[in-house]
């Protein structure tokens, strides 16, 4: 039968128990009930979340191996209040792990998916402490970041706030919203810590003679200015350049990955020699590939909107179904004299530049 994993509600960590998935859903919530020692025996004062904050009412949403945490509501909430009004514009205060945190109702309840939505609802009033502050037992150095972006819909962290913590108290609190800039947070940090400085770089170039074949696969380039160095001969297949400064660079003979689909929006890649490139459905928006040379290069169904192409050759490249929107091919070889052309069949030149561009035989 299926297991999964049951934690308590309330710790970062999850050391919890092994629950086989019985039959039925109230059999379930009986049995997490059991294993964490949860007050009402039954568990029909359970509710059960999932790693990204979603709420789960059935079997059918649970997954094999899952971790899954369980909320004891008699624990968090009193008895429902008598028909009283609510002011959404209410202030609140907040007993966070011993820190008192003021704000609004209506900041708790801005995510309406969210955990703290369903806390501080209509229908239930949350536990407080003698000082008439709401209780919840989190980190408060993870959750105030959270607060502030329900405040303003803004991630503002200093660089010291552990931005793994954040993101664990947004997935526990259901935030969804949040957790795609917490994890390019995490993303550029870890990319941070991995790549080499143009220092180190130049450095490596410079100890290496000039006959050896370097292995640079799999690097972390990101962000990273390598322009007018000589990267010639090198294997760069794997390696990510995402937002590097490739202008002018010397890659002669150089492996670069030739996938379809690649991501190379806003890269510099202006007066490389880029002959023969497999590139298909790559996304090149806003990229700089000015003097650059296509020339047989495929790139069908690419995404170069708004790609500034002046003075690139692409002859005999394959353009076909490409996107070019607001490209500037201001200048750019199409056709050569022998006949070579550029195959922009179905592409999207909509608003494009083509200003003084060789396209007279192109295939439009």
């Amino acid at each position: 039968s299926m297991t999964v994993r049951v934690c308590r509600n309330g710790s970062l960590r999850c050391d919890g128990k092994t629950v086989n998935v019985p039959d039925t859903w109230e059999q379930f919530l009986q049995e997490c009930a059991k294993q964490l020692a949860i007050r009402s025996a039954s568990g029909a004062g359970c509710r059960v979340y999932n790693t990204d904050g979603g709420e789960l009412s059935s079997l059918e949403e649970i997954l094999p191996d899952e971790t899954l945490f369980i909320l004891d509501a008699s624990e968090l909430f009193t008895d429902r209040k008598q028909s009283t009004a609510i002011n959404d514009d209410a202030w609140v205060r907040l007993n966070v792990g011993g820190t008192i945190f003021t704000t609004t109702r209506d900041t708790l309840i801005r995510d309406p998916n969210s955990m703290l939505a369903k806390m501080f609802g209509r229908d239930w009033e949350s536990k407080k402490d003698v000082t008439g502050a709401y209780l919840l037992d989190r980190t408060p150095e993870y959750f105030e970041p959270l607060l502030n972006f329900l405040r303003s819909g803004k991630l503002v962290m200093s660089d010291k706030r552990n931005a793994e913590g954040v993101f664990l108290e947004a997935q526990y609190f259901g935030v969804t919203s949040v957790l795609a800039p917490l994890q390019e947070m995490i993303r550029s940090k870890v990319m941070a810590e991995r790549s080499l400085t143009r220092r180190e770089m130049t450095q490596v170039l410079l100890a290496c003679p000039s006959n050896v074949s370097l292995r640079g696969q799999g690097m972390e380039l990101g962000g990273l200015d390598l322009s007018h160095l000589d990267l010639s001969n090198i294997n760069w297949k794997m390696s990510d350049f995402e937002g590097a400064n490739l202008s002018r660079t010397n890659l002669d003979n150089a492996m670069l990955q030739e996938d379809e689909g690649m991501e190379l929006g806003g890269l510099d890649l202006s007066h490389l020699d880029l002959s023969n490139i497999n590139w298909k459905m790559s996304d090149f928006e806003g990229a700089n590939l000015s003097r650059t040379n296509l020339d047989n290069a495929m790139l069908q169904e690419a995404n170069l909107s708004a790609a500034n192409l002046q003075y690139a050759s692409l002859r005999g490249a394959n353009l076909q179904n490409a996107n070019l929107e607001g490209a500037n091919l201001r200048g750019a070889l199409l056709e050569d004299r022998g006949g070579l052309r550029a195959n922009l069949e179905g592409a999207n030149l909509k608003e494009a530049i083509l200003d003084d561009s060789n396209c007279s035989g192109a295939n439009l």
